[in-house]
């Protein structure tokens, strides 16, 4: 269940951070680390709510994607991590993170992670 809602906030997120990139020009967005008491939550969601929620929002990314045009996709979000660091992304590559997250964690909750692969 952890697994699940927290692909299906990073695809929101992801989302809406690739919309704000293309509304505005090199938008600052804060790090996405939700509290431990959304954590905590996650494992009372029912299966079928988050199946839904997570269809939702990955169909949502698709459409946002869909509508993107090329040149658009190097547009500029800037992720200030705080302690971590200020980090640029562009369009793309917040669609490429979202997608690896969603594969990593699918692959990890299936136990087909390999112990020694990179995030």
């Amino acid at each position: 269940m952890q697994y699940g809602a927290h692909v299906r906030d990073i695809i929101r997120v992801y989302g809406e951070r690739m919309v704000l990139g293309l509304q505005q020009d090199s938008p600052t967005v804060p790090i996405f680390n939700p509290p431990q008491e959304v954590f905590e939550s996650y494992n009372r969601l029912g299966a079928g709510e988050l199946a839904g929620d997570l269809e939702s929002n990955a169909q949502r990314l698709a459409a946002i994607l869909d509508e993107v045009d090329e040149a658009s996709l190097s547009r500029v979000v800037i992720n200030d991590r705080g302690q971590y660091g200020v980090y640029t992304f562009t369009v793309h590559g917040l669609a490429c993170n979202a997608v690896h997250e969603a594969h990593h964690h699918l692959l990890d909750a299936k136990g087909t992670l390999a112990p020694n692969a990179s995030t």
